[in-house]
């Protein structure tokens, strides 16, 4: 562990600089505070918490956490979204064929945040931060855990095998909770462990009591925190509680549904937020992690363009053109991309330019009541609840066709609800994961007749399941190379 050491120790020093409380460098430079002197009182602890909001980001040097990579791993490997070209960025996930000396990482950005976290709890529960009210004191104890039990999550979904594959007995990612010492040799933990740890986290966060069930832009609330137990409780196949805390964000939460009207411009950013977005992760023009690697510039036909919709999912969405989720869809503007595509809406535009004509300064959707609602669904229709799963699965449909006709409680499966998952929430990260807790099958397509937009992949990356091993990352070399004990447990096939 010692490079998830090293990890924390760099971050230290830039909480103060990558947060926005740049008066610290007016007390003492950050290059000469011993980390145990880092938080010392109320103001020093809210920069803190600041850093670790801006840690969920990346920085413009490794956007490798939700600034790109967790939406390009959750969209490029499944069969709605493709790199546009083996070279653009994002590609390695898409083509999957990476070795564990070559393979892209999702490691050492989270567990920076982790350790962030876990340095502001210390100091809160040793009381170092002297000039805080209880109140301010269980508010930043609460967020920082929760956000702790959601990278915790992260990892565990992208280095460890879903939880229904064995109960969760297969390996996992290490548990972090505290700061380790620079000798430290700690291991993978199971899945079933992370779970079980998460679980806990987030009920605590809820139990401290700091968390405001008001709305409240760029931070974690009391609604995200049950939306992700939701979300955790679904993916470990517990569906009752599943749908007990989804029911709760949906009947008592302030959040609201856009309207079918409201549907295409509601992903215009603002500073206030948008009506649906239980979490949103803010993203500044002061940030210094704005910068053309973010996911708004990897997605816009104005950018990069390298991350499209695939001709298979733009034909399926088509077939109901009244759908209002085609207009998310846009044509390319590019001289490049108009040769490439013609008029065909590749573009998924859920990361518009905001006020002042910029795509790079969009919020990141982190978790929205749509989802919710579709979580309801799929728990209820994993319970046998036909009728429960349609009233909810309706709700989404309905809003997006108003024309359509409704979903009966006989229509109402897993296999309808998620497709309904695949059209809402195309660009969001979501598929690749659904697809392996569900036991899916991804082709992208079969033949030359049907590749569609494409680019020519490996058989074995043309059509997968998760009993492929590079349905998981390889735990980086970085991490093995310095630890032997998780060296020898490295993912199967790397």
């Amino acid at each position: 562990m010692r490079n998830i050491y090293k990890s924390f120790v760099w971050g230290v020093a830039l909480i103060m600089l990558s947060s926005c409380g740049n008066s610290w460098l007016d007390l003492e430079s950050s290059t000469n505070i011993p980390t145990e002197k880092a938080i010392v009182d109320y103001k020093s602890a809210d920069v803190a918490l600041t850093g670790i909001y801006n840690g969920l980001q990346g920085t413009s040097s490794k956007t490798t956490y939700y600034g790109t990579s967790m939406w390009l791993y959750g969209d490029v490997r499944g069969e709605d979204m493709q790199s546009s070209l083996l070279s653009s960025r994002g590609a390695p996930f898409y083509s999957m064929k990476y070795t564990a000396n070559d393979a892209p990482s999702i490691w050492s950005i989270p567990y920076n945040v982790i350790l962030r976290v876990n340095r502001l709890i210390e100091a809160i529960d040793s009381n170092k931060i002297g000039d805080a009210t209880p109140a301010q004191l269980d508010a930043m104890k609460s967020q920082a855990v929760a956000i702790r039990a959601l990278v915790h999550f992260d990892l565990c979904r992208i280095y460890g095998a879903p939880y229904n594959v064995n109960n969760g007995a297969s390996y996992g990612i290490p548990i972090v909770l505290n700061t380790l010492p620079v000798a430290s040799q700690e291991t993978r933990n199971t899945v079933a462990e992370v779970y079980e740890q998460v679980i806990k986290d987030l009920e605590k966060s809820i139990e401290i009591g700091g968390l405001t069930k008001d709305k409240y832009y760029g931070y974690v609330n009391y609604w995200f925190v049950k939306g992700l137990l939701a979300k955790v409780h679904l993916y470990k196949g517990d569906n009752d509680k599943a749908l007990q805390y989804s029911e709760e964000v949906i009947n008592d939460s302030p959040y609201e549904l856009w309207t079918n009207e409201e549907y295409v411009d509601g992903w215009q950013t603002t500073d206030k937020g948008r009506k649906e977005m239980l979490f949103e992760i803010v993203n500044f023009s002061t940030d210094s992690w704005t910068d053309k690697e973010g996911i708004a510039n990897i997605m816009s036909p104005y950018g990069y363009a390298a991350a499209i919709a695939t001709k298979s999912f733009i034909d399926m969405l088509a077939k109901t053109p009244d759908d209002i989720r085609n207009k998310v869809l846009v044509k390319s503007v590019q001289s490049g991309s108009i040769k490439l595509y013609g008029d065909a809406t590749v573009f998924v535009n859920k990361y518009p330019a905001d006020e002042t004509g910029e795509w790079r300064l969009n919020s990141l959707p982190a978790m929205r009541l749509s989802e919710i609602y579709l979580f309801a669904a799929e728990a209820a229709a994993k319970l046998g609840n036909s009728q429960k799963a349609a009233d909810y699965l309706n709700v989404i449909h309905k809003r997006a066709n108003p024309k359509a006709a409704d979903i009966t409680a006989a229509e109402a499966t897993l296999e309808r609800v998620i497709l309904e998952r695949r059209k809402e929430l195309i660009g969001e990260g979501s598929r690749f994961f659904d697809a392996m807790r569900n036991d899916e099958t991804i082709t992208r397509y079969t033949n030359e007749e049907d590749r569609g937009f494409h680019p020519s992949l490996d058989d074995v990356s043309r059509s997968f399941n998760r009993t492929y091993f590079r349905t998981l990352l390889p735990i980086p070399l970085s991490e093995t190379n310095v630890n032997a004990p998780i060296r020898a447990q490295q993912n199967p096939g790397y």
